[in-house]
């Protein structure tokens, strides 16, 4: 299984108490995210502290992304005088932390390097010289 931090590295590099309960699950799914939008660039044997960063904020997100969906009625708006209120669908969940997900992904792998000598989130052809 890709897994680009280990539990320690969570720990250090977020400075956290504790890891969430389902982590290997969560770090699993968070290096198959990056792995997939860098279009598979990441050296496996020598993972950056950039890539690691950002591995740890994804495991968190997706773990709110997945404790939002379980909880029944996600609230998302309330007017108390007009007692009016509005809860967020699962496909706007979904949306929105797929947004967040790869807000961070931009935010901190723009500039990164991949062991092709591209851009991490280049997804361009590249020249094939003869």
């Amino acid at each position: 299984m890709l897994e680009y931090i280990t539990e320690q590295e969570y720990i250090e590099l977020l400075g956290a108490v504790s890891i969430p309960d389902n982590f290997n699950n969560l770090v699993v799914k968070a290096s198959n995210y990056i792995n997939y939008n860098t279009h598979n660039r990441i050296d496996k044997n020598n993972v950056s502290e950039q890539v690691k960063y950002v591995t740890c904020l994804i495991v968190n997100l997706i773990n709110e992304e997945e404790t939002k969906l379980e909880e029944i009625g996600n609230l998302k708006s309330q007017n108390i005088e007009g007692w009016s209120e509005s809860y967020a669908t699962p496909e706007e969940i979904k949306a929105d932390y797929s947004n967040q997900k790869y807000n961070v992904l931009k935010t901190y792998l723009a500039y990164e390097i991949g062991i092709d000598g591209n851009l991490l989130l280049y997804s361009g052809v590249g020249v094939v010289n003869e």
